[in-house]
């Protein structure tokens, strides 16, 4: 799949994944991948289970020098469902079954789901 000329734009359709359904994958053992597009900051406040950290303004830098896995999926999030877009259209171009999770970590709170702080470095 080739990238659209405008690829980083927060628009356009990718697969998304709903608060719930993510829960219930992550709850479930389901072998997925998390990557935080937020910046470093809102990444530290808080993220889901293991995420990677991705930032968006780094991309495709910060993808790259990611160490993912081409047979799991991967699901990528942000503060609002905005910022994954891109995340998730540039992995699917590489290949990856990527998912944005619907409406970000905003979306994730708001179902009554937890954060949990980062592991530092």
């Amino acid at each position: 799949m080739k990238l659209p000329r405008f690829w980083w734009l927060p628009a356009g359709p990718v697969p998304e994944i709903s608060p719930q359904e993510f829960s219930n994958w992550l709850n479930n053992g389901k072998a997925v991948q998390v990557l935080d597009a937020r910046t470093a900051l809102e990444y530290q406040q808080g993220t889901i289970g293991k995420a990677q950290h991705a930032p968006l303004t780094d991309m495709p830098g910060s993808m790259e020098s990611l160490e993912l896995d081409s047979s799991r999926v991967v699901v990528v999030l942000c503060l609002t469902g905005h910022r994954s877009i891109p995340g998730t259209r540039w992995l699917r171009a590489r290949g990856y079954q990527a998912y944005s999770l619907q409406g970000g970590v905003t979306a994730w709170k708001r179902a009554g789901f937890q954060l949990e702080k980062p592991a530092t470095r």
